[in-house]
């Protein structure tokens, strides 16, 4: 199975993994599906910006994108759509809750029995501005960094049991509403954020206290602080602010701010940064490489910004890239403790026709190889090596 961006698919292609709707999460069209160029036509529309096909000699690929996952991220997407659709149709809307518990219980089980396929490789169609699948993203993304950072959530609740605290559902809520004070905020407020993306805007600074105050007492307090702290920063860079013992006004430093928020502002940055703006989608490995080794890096728990190349490939398997050597390939494998040098699987007419063995590079052995585009853009300078890793840096922490 192949992952072929949707401006590159062909009519005859058969696809390998189910299609679902962006919004309702339904299903539209089954593995073993034939494209033409009228379904293709309305995929673009739909704004769904990939689709995986069938390929040879590819089944390895199958182990990242289980079925199971698929549906249960459906299953999210459709949540999350009801509860926007209603908070907008009735601004005090009542919301009930329970429900949502439960469908993000049966994702997190869903993730914890399929480990192999608990990555951030199954992506919400949508634009940049797209309130639904931004909440879809970074919902998905924080209960994927809360499984994988479970001795660590266990340290920074000490408070409760271990059973309690490595439970991430609260976290799944508070990032599936994470936004839900930008409706409070005003149409022209939305659209300026969305033209310049500047966080020192004041009135739409207000979306985290306006947000938490329509959450609070409808979501757990560790929901609801999500809500609230999603911006601040861990080096106290963020907001709100709040008046410390001195009278001075600052946002939260640290420890100071609940762990499942620092998971939360890791996840809100990393989908801001892969969609800028409407009508963009930067490269993994770019959006990688900026949050890792920028001045970035200083606004994010390190403990959990070291967890991300754990979930979050940089060339996700099945994708397609081009090596230095001009040659097509697409991601066979991938490595967390080297991100941009996973094991690649040459792409050429012969193996189309199955009448050639497939050529593969483990470009950890291989220093005169390296990928140079992928996601149609020129990625030479973004590959990166790790400066460390979470088992150096807190041993303890997965």
């Amino acid at each position: 199975m192949l992952r072929v961006p949707l401006a590159q698919a062909k009519p005859g292609m058969k696809l390998a993994v189910e299609i679902r709707h962006p919004k309702t999460g339904q299903r539209l069209l089954g593995e073993g599906f034939e494209l033409d160029e009228h379904l293709i036509e309305k995929l673009d529309e739909l704004e769904i910006h990939e689709v995986w096909i069938d390929y040879p000699n590819t089944d390895q690929i199958r182990k990242y994108v289980s079925p199971e996952v698929a549906r249960a991220h459906g299953r999210m997407v459709s949540m999350i759509t009801g509860l926007f659709t209603m908070v907008h149709r009735e601004a005090h809307a009542n919301v009930e809750f329970p429900q949502y518990r439960r469908t993000l219980r049966e994702l997190i089980e869903t993730l914890v029995g399929n480990p192999l396929s608990s990555t951030y490789i199954l992506e919400a169609g949508g634009g940049a501005s797209n309130e639904l699948r931004h909440a879809a993203e970074v919902c998905f993304l924080s209960m994927l960094l809360g499984l994988k950072l479970q001795g660590y959530l266990i340290m920074q609740r000490r408070r409760l049991s271990p059973t309690q605290a490595r439970n991430v559902v609260s976290l799944g809520i508070g990032a599936m509403v994470h936004d839900i004070g930008m409706g409070e905020v005003g149409e022209e407020t939305r659209e300026r954020y969305e033209r310049f993306r500047d966080e020192r805007d004041e009135e739409w600074r207000r979306h985290v206290t306006l947000g938490h105050r329509k959450a609070s007492g409808l979501i757990p307090p560790a929901a609801s602080g999500v809500v609230l702290h999603h911006h601040q920063h861990y080096d106290g860079s963020g907001f709100p602010e709040m008046i410390d013992a001195d009278g001075r006004q600052r946002g939260l430093i640290g420890d100071e701010i609940h762990v499942f928020a620092r998971i939360a502002c890791v996840a809100n940055h990393f989908d801001r940064l892969r969609r800028p703006a409407e009508g963009r989608v930067e490269p993994r490995v770019r959006v990688l490489r900026h949050m890792l080794m920028s001045e970035l890096t200083r606004r994010f728990d390190p403990v959990v910004l070291a967890a991300v190349p754990l979930v979050v490939p940089a060339y996700p398997p099945g994708s397609m890239v081009t090596l230095n050597t001009g040659q097509r390939a697409m991601v066979y494998d991938w490595h967390p403790e080297c991100p941009c040098q996973p094991t690649v699987q040459l792409i050429d007419d012969r193996r189309r026709r199955g009448v050639a063995e497939p050529v593969r590079y483990d470009l950890r052995d291989r220093n005169d190889l390296l990928i140079v585009e992928a996601e149609g853009s020129d990625i030479s300078q973004d590959n990166f090596r790790l400066k460390t890793t979470l088992q150096e840096l807190h041993p303890e922490a997965v």
